[in-house]
């Protein structure tokens, strides 16, 4: 549209030109920026116009190299040559086509060669500083577009890494208190009917009906709390590799959970997310049980074109390996818990490995591509313009481009005959009229006062160059205050004041109407004047619109993104509830429970002892969820069937962090299962402590050990 607006008046002051200029050239360069100009808006709606502006900008600049040739008449020109009245919108042309660093450099190139056509004859005859100020003219706003173009690129950038990155810790804080809510509710279930179901059941004076009644109640609760009430949301990749890790640490503590970066608006449905889940796990729990490995890593990533997506797990350990066509085809854990699971999900398994290699196991699901539909790119637009914003980028633009207009008309002064101390007032005005529009610019919102102030310099000033300048047709450096109008009543604008800007705007151009009224080429003065700060206002109100419409519709996406998070969080937890809590767990007691259940079997003394086994190790979760593992669980079952005393005492209030919980895990499955006797004791230190975890061994020697928040171990004798 910028591009359109600049067409008519450029026309108008092309037509006393016309019949200097040869036919061709009119045909090529001025035919070509008429039809760029009336296709331009078409194609902005339609498709990508980077080919247009690119032939835009070479159209101007092959337009100001070859205007000499095209110069037809012996005389000098009167007026500059058209073309400069688009030599900024090309420039901004050029930065959409190619670089804002490309850009630049045409711009400059394009100053140059007006300022030497200027001291032509068919540039007009000005000698080097007058030349020279048509340079500054075309370089000032050119300049300052690409600057703000330059900084949007890079602001949104910035945003689009802060918005991803406060997005995830969103998300997973929504996670975290929807797990924290699932977990409390299994806990309950766990402490109030499978634990007292399991208590009663090792009392041998407890009546058989009652145990069965107890039993059954649990398994009613917990068939209640695995029922799939949520939607089943699907799971970005951040997520899926949340899932994986929740299900396999249990069985793997030593795992490393990594992810490869992708495309985080690509989505993974529930269904195929516990489908990998669950073969992660059993790849993961095969590592723990047979491989002998010091480390295990998982590998999630995906990759996307426009129809599909891959999504890909590995699971790499440097174990003792194995020779997998030695395996049989039947192997329960290779052949149902992973190869049958991915087949039926549209899924592969591979499986790597040899004899003192380690093993890679791979999975990878093929699926159609999901994306989210929220409007990601409308919120990081909206917040990218107003980031553009920044009080120190607001304030340079502003002073570079009234200090380059008064700078030129400064220059203009000192060359007349004599210094003119209209003009000198008129220049001290714009410094004073730019300090009181830019005073406080951190604030944003101008005061009223001060925009009155600003339009009354303004006027002022307009009025001081309108006397200092008699003769309009001759439109020079006289008319710098015209740009300077323009910089100021958009700041004015931008600072929250729009009626006062227009009534600012209608001032200068009654004034500017006033002083061109009566006198030769008066429309075209009036248009040369008074068109640049009609239209950046035009411009910049719409924009202003623009970000405020824009901004209304933050708020709603806003909204329904937290809904959104709050939801997905919901369903998420709710997965994780029913494929690894509710898993762990009936493995554990399913069997049990389902024998204490029927109230004509006998208990056996085993079964009772398992029983009480069986509480212990769940009471022993319920009170130190961050020292137990799988492996520790079993290893102080055998531990406390030594004689051994365990104690575990969770103070931290929160989950250890990963390099702590690996570190406390590993010591103390390994000090439990090296003792035959005596006493440990485990215990965990609220937040803050240099030592995040100590294990107290009492036995023939009593050994401390204590593990900070870095996962260090140090091990001393006491």
């Amino acid at each position: 549209m910028s591009c359109l607006a600049t067409l008519f008046p450029a026309m108008f002051m092309a037509f006393v030109q016309f019949e200097y200029l040869h036919p061709l050239w009119l045909a090529t360069v001025g035919g070509g920026i008429v039809g760029f100009s009336l296709l331009l808006p078409v194609y902005a709606w339609l498709g990508d116009v980077r080919w247009l502006c690119g032939a835009y900008a070479l159209v101007c600049l092959v337009g100001l190299g070859t205007w000499r040739w095209a110069w037809l008449s012996p005389a000098s020109a009167t007026q500059p040559p058209w073309l400069w009245m688009c030599v900024g919108v090309a420039a901004v042309c050029a930065a959409m086509a190619t670089t804002v660093p490309i850009a630049f450099a045409y711009t400059c190139v394009t100053a140059v060669v007006f300022g030497v056509l200027r001291t032509t004859a068919p540039g007009g005859n000005r000698d080097v500083l007058e030349a020279m100020q048509d340079v500054l003219t075309l370089l000032v706003l050119p300049t300052a577009l690409l600057l703000l173009i330059r900084f949007f690129a890079n602001a949104v950038d910035e945003l689009d890494a802060t918005t991803t990155a406060s997005q995830r810790v969103e998300a997973d804080r929504a996670i975290d208190r929807a797990l924290q809510q699932q977990r409390t509710i299994l806990d309950g279930i766990i402490h109030d009917r499978v634990m007292t179901t399991l208590v009663a059941a090792v009392q041998t004076d407890q009546p058989r009906g009652e145990v069965a009644d107890l039993a059954r109640t649990a398994l009613a609760a917990l068939a209640e709390a695995g029922t799939a009430t949520d939607s089943g949301q699907s799971l970005d990749l951040h997520q899926l590799a949340r899932l994986i890790k929740d299900m396999v640490e249990p069985v793997c503590p030593q795992a490393q959970l990594a992810v490869i970066s992708g495309d985080s608006t690509l989505r993974v449905n529930a269904a195929a997310a516990s489908v990998l889940g669950q073969a992660a796990r059993e790849a993961a729990s095969n590592v723990t049980r047979h491989a002998e490995a010091e480390n295990c890593t998982i590998t999630v990533s995906v990759r996307a074109d426009r129809q599909e997506q891959q999504v890909r797990v590995d699971i790499r350990d440097d174990g003792k390996g194995f020779d997998p066509d030695a395996v049989p085809e039947n192997r329960f854990g290779i052949r149902v818990s992973m190869r049958e699971r991915l087949r039926h999900i549209g899924g592969t398994v591979d499986i790597v490995s040899g004899a003192g290699e380690g093993t890679l196991v791979s999975l990878v699901w093929v699926g159609r591509e999901q994306r989210r539909t929220d409007s990601v790119s409308r919120r990081r637009a909206s917040e990218a313009i107003r980031s553009v914003m920044r009080v120190e980028m607001f304030l340079f633009l502003v002073w570079l481009m009234v200090g380059v207009q008064v700078l030129v008309g400064l220059i203009d002064a000192v060359t007349q005959p004599a210094i003119n101390p209209l003009t000198l007032t008129a220049l001290g005005l714009a410094v004073l009229a730019t300090g009181i529009a830019v005073w406080r610019a951190g604030d944003r919102r101008i005061s009223n006062a001060g925009a009155v102030l600003v339009v009354v310099c303004l006027t002022v000033l307009s009025q001081l160059m309108h006397r200092a300048t008699p003769i309009p047709e001759v439109i020079g450096y006289g008319t710098w205050h015209s740009s300077v109008v323009m910089v100021l009543l958009i700041t004015v604008l931008v600072r929250g004041r729009r009626v006062i800007a227009w009534v600012g705007l209608l001032i200068f151009m009654v004034q500017v109407l006033l002083w061109t009224l009566g006198q030769p080429f008066g429309w075209y003065s009036f248009l040369n004047v008074a068109f640049g700060p009609l239209l950046w206002l035009v411009l910049a109100t719409l924009v202003m619109r623009g970000v405020r419409t824009i901004g209304e519709q933050l708020v709603r996406v806003r909204s329904a993104s937290r809904q959104n998070t709050q939801a997905m969080a919901e369903s998420f937890s709710k997965l994780v509830l029913r494929e690894v809590w509710l898993t762990e767990l009936r493995a554990q007691i399913g069997p049990l429970l389902q024998n204490l259940a029927d109230p004509t079997h006998q208990l056996s003394a085993d079964e009772r002892d398992a029983c009480r086994v069986l509480e212990g190790r769940l009471r022993d979760a319920l009170r130190a969820g961050n020292l137990i593992s799988q492996g520790v669980s079993d290893a102080i079952q055998a531990a406390r069937e030594r004689g051994v005393e365990v104690v575990l005492v969770d103070n931290r209030g929160s989950k250890l962090p990963e390099p702590v919980r690996r570190a406390t895990l590993r010591q103390l499955e390994e000090l439990v299962r090296a003792s035959t006797g005596g006493r440990i004791v485990a215990r965990t230190a609220p937040e803050g402590y240099a030592d995040a975890v100590t294990i107290l061994r009492v036995g023939d020697e009593r050994n401390l050990t204590t593990i900070d928040e870095a996962g260090t171990v140090t091990v001393r004798k006491t």
